[in-house]
């Protein structure tokens, strides 16, 4: 199919002609429905949606390499806010203002779910190369939206490197400190910009922290090869799977859970001690090496003693955990 582009002027009077149909009919419907303009009202809110709505469509005024899908998303608000008051005001289903908060919550949730799954642009993909300059302990923190991220070991000379679908913005608060958060020029709703799609390694040479800040996301941490001292985890809707420390010494792991499916996996040779607290969900734990001490607790045999051992605190709303 042709690709089928306007100019600013051909878009400016599709625009205006389209909304001048609308005034027309929106003061025809008020005339046939003998609506005073007191209950008529919503028409402008359905009026200036399907305004919005064709600017989208037609590229006028919207960022390149959105997806014209993510940037219908207000629009379809402004008309079912226009469509909910008008059925209102006109006797059709009558309801109390103050009764449309259940509707308000299955809004959001929708909206969350296209954002988690809407397919964005890539859009454009940054490298990123930090020299480690001899450090010997660093802390890293990756800020997350919606699409894929991937952890792994990278070069030991390079305290981050890799590639970032969607944009990368970085920060250096302190020399041992790095933070990685996406380019949010597109918008801050899941919706609103490019997915991400992270690939990074980390150096496996310096004792490290890392915190992961995610949204509706799906993200592998093979920490296996690097020296983690503390994981911070803080997720919304994810599926998240992580690969402990086979060599660390001692690591400290704290996840934050919300709508979410995490998986832990400790390397053999290694202890752990677990607590596990979810709302609402399940947790899946290997008694035969983690022991149930009761009440959410486990732990290995030879945790006190261990030379490499995990003290794994987890904390959910609703899904599940599993710790292998």
């Amino acid at each position: 199919m042709a690709d089928t582009t306007y100019r600013p002027a051909q878009s400016g009077a599709i625009i205006g002609g389209i909304w001048l149909i609308g005034l027309g009919l929106i003061f025809l419907a008020q005339q046939l429905l003998d609506l005073p303009w007191s209950r008529a009202w919503p028409l402008f809110l359905i009026l200036a949606g399907i305004g919005l709505g064709a600017r989208q469509l037609l590229g006028w005024g919207r960022r390149a390499g959105r997806s014209p899908i993510a940037g219908l998303i207000g629009p379809l608000i402004l008309i079912g806010l226009g469509v909910v008051f008008l059925v209102n005001n006109t006797g059709l289903w009558r309801i109390e203002l103050g009764q449309l908060w259940p509707l308000v919550l299955v809004a959001i949730g929708v909206l969350l779910l296209i954002g988690a799954v809407l397919p964005g642009s890539r859009g454009s993909t940054d490298s990123l190369s930090l020299d480690l300059e001899g450090l010997t302990d660093a802390e890293v923190r990756l800020r997350f939206g919606a699409g894929e991220l991937r952890v792994a070991a990278g070069s030991p000379d390079k305290l981050v490197e890799g590639e970032f679908s969607g944009g990368v913005v970085t920060r250096r608060p302190s020399p041992n400190r790095v933070d990685l958060q996406p380019d949010t020029d597109g918008g801050a709703w899941p919706w609103g910009g490019e997915r991400l799609d992270w690939r990074v390694g980390l150096s496996p040479t310096p004792l490290l922290d890392l915190r992961l800040e995610g949204g509706a996301s799906r993200a592998e941490l093979d920490l296996r090869q690097l020296r983690v001292r503390r994981l911070d985890l803080k997720t919304g809707a994810s599926q998240t799977t992580v690969w402990l420390p086979e060599a660390a010494g001692e690591t400290s792991v704290s996840a934050d859970a919300g709508a979410a499916q995490l998986n832990f996996h400790v390397p053999a040779g290694v202890a752990a001690r677990i607590r596990s607290q979810m709302v609402v969900g399940s947790s899946q734990i290997d008694q035969a090496r983690f022991p149930s001490s009761g009440s959410g607790r486990y732990e290995s045999p030879d945790y006190a003693t261990a030379t490499n051992r995990v003290d794994l605190e987890i904390r959910g709303g609703v899904g599940s955990v599993s710790v292998s």
